[in-house]
């Protein structure tokens, strides 16, 4: 028979200062059930306003003023509960006296890590190494979602079990931005671990959001130009520059002069604008030529004569200043709205652009590779996407194979062992007929028609 465990019994509580109304001390009062004995002023029967626990720890004095959440122990009841755990965890071997002490506690608070965490979200926004719209996000998720449901947490006792409680909790959202969320959470831990404020051991696990890879929306080339012809003349360049040469808006509205080489016919994407920001830095962070679309050549020749090599390419003939983004959105949203205020059609300006040419130069066959070259991605997987939308290309394949006239299809039955050959022929775009049988087959199928193993495939 195993004996007993040593459970520990360390610790008291006392009580702070001395009766308010006779300046006495506060005693025990009662039986003593092992955590001490409740405390009050013997003539004035008042009690301690305030407690703490007094106890000794690997040779050292500690006097515990707060809980685990950093509330004082105001009453007796609280001392209590406090010295349970704290015993508790001298049994696992899991006491941190910092857990208690509260100016070392606050530290440790859900709300001031994230806190902390954001604001160093924003000095690498202002050194150009995130993207201010990435960064507002950020603070959507914080203000919104991570604050209402772990503030007053310690970030330390925070388990996989309260991230999963999280994501029950997060309010019906589309799967990517349920995502979103919780990989920017998981940002968030794994910065406490490289911090120092939690181990890797402590890291709680995160739930997987399987997310459908959506096949971008685009319009054939046709479409692009019918909607740039809605738009006006003066702002035309720069929509005609985003469909054919495939940059991003805030990459087309930075491009300057000197970004262009007429010799070379190529240009280098250097700078981007983050909301109406200037940032001197690409998505990709990989700076590199790429080749412009002759087509676009005489456009850019005339648009950069007389201008200093500093000098933005797209500017907005009202401001003179370069197109901000509400700018475009709005001329954008105009171009693709009826005068009933009916839209022609319901496409973005980055998937009429930018996904638009991608798809569009696949399906002229050009390679997966030199697409991403021309976009500027650095990871194939990214242009793979576009693999996805050529329907047209993937049909004609199809029109090219060979023409079958006919079709067979073995049917077993089950308690027999003979097949029965099924042929139908094949009338082009007009289908198959109906199916004819072969004597001595059609026998056998008349003697065997109610067998429940016989099993048709067309």
């Amino acid at each position: 028979m195993e004996p007993y465990p040593n459970f520990s019994m360390a610790g008291k509580i006392r009580g702070k200062g001395r009766c308010p109304r006779c300046g006495g001390k506060f005693l025990p009062v009662g039986v003593d059930t092992g955590s001490g004995v409740p405390l009050q002023c013997p003539t004035c029967l008042t009690h301690p306003q305030k407690y703490y626990i007094d106890l000794h720890h690997k040779g050292q004095r500690i006097r515990v003023f707060c809980d685990h959440r950093g509330e004082a122990l105001t009453s007796w009841k609280t001392a209590q509960r406090t010295l349970v755990r704290i015993r508790s965890e001298i049994d696992d071997k899991t006491f941190d006296p910092t857990k208690y002490i509260k100016a070392d506690l606050k530290k440790f608070l859900f709300e001031t890590r994230i806190e902390e965490w954001y604001r160093d979200k924003l000095i690498q926004q202002e050194k150009g190494h995130l993207a201010e719209s990435y960064v507002k996000k950020l603070k959507c998720y914080k203000d919104s979602y991570y604050l209402k449901f772990f503030k007053g947490m310690d970030v330390r006792e925070v388990r996989t079990f309260h991230i999963n409680e999280f994501y029950k909790w997060l309010p019906p959202l589309s799967p990517k931005y349920t995502h979103n969320i919780l990989s920017a959470l998981q940002n968030f831990f794994n910065t406490l671990c490289i911090e120092g404020y939690i181990s890797f051991a402590q890291r709680p696990s995160f739930p997987r959001i399987q997310l459908d890879r959506k096949t971008p929306r685009w319009i054939d080339r046709d479409t692009q130009l019918a909607l740039i012809e809605s738009i006006p003349e003066q702002d035309r360049p720069i929509f005609l520059f985003l469909a054919f040469q495939g940059v991003r808006p805030g990459e087309a509205r930075a491009l300057k002069v000197k970004d262009i080489d007429f010799r070379n016919e190529c240009l280098t994407i250097r700078r981007t604008f983050s909301g109406n920001t200037l940032k001197e830095r690409v998505k990709s962070r990989v700076i590199k030529p790429r080749a412009i679309n002759p087509l676009l050549i005489p456009l850019l020749q005339e648009l950069c004569r007389d201008k200093t090599p500093d000098a933005f390419i797209f500017i907005n003939p009202r401001t003179g200043k370069p197109y901000d983004k509400n700018a475009l959105q709005r001329i954008w949203n105009k171009a693709i709205t009826e005068d009933g205020g009916t839209k022609k059609i319901d496409i973005t300006l980055y998937q009429a652009t930018r996904h638009s040419l991608a798809s569009n130069l696949l399906k002229d066959g050009a390679e997966l590779k030199i697409i991403g070259d021309i976009l500027g991605h650095t990871d194939i997987r990214t242009t793979l996407r576009y693999a996805q939308s050529d329907l047209d290309n993937q049909k004609a394949v199809f029109r090219k194979q060979k023409i079958v006239d006919w079709h067979q299809i073995v049917t077993k039955i089950d308690n027999r062992q003979n097949s029965l050959v099924f042929s139908r022929t094949y009338k082009g775009g007009q289908g198959f007929e109906s199916p004819t049988l072969h004597q001595p087959e059609l026998n056998e199928i008349n003697h065997y028609q109610s067998a429940t193993s016989l099993r048709k495939i067309f």
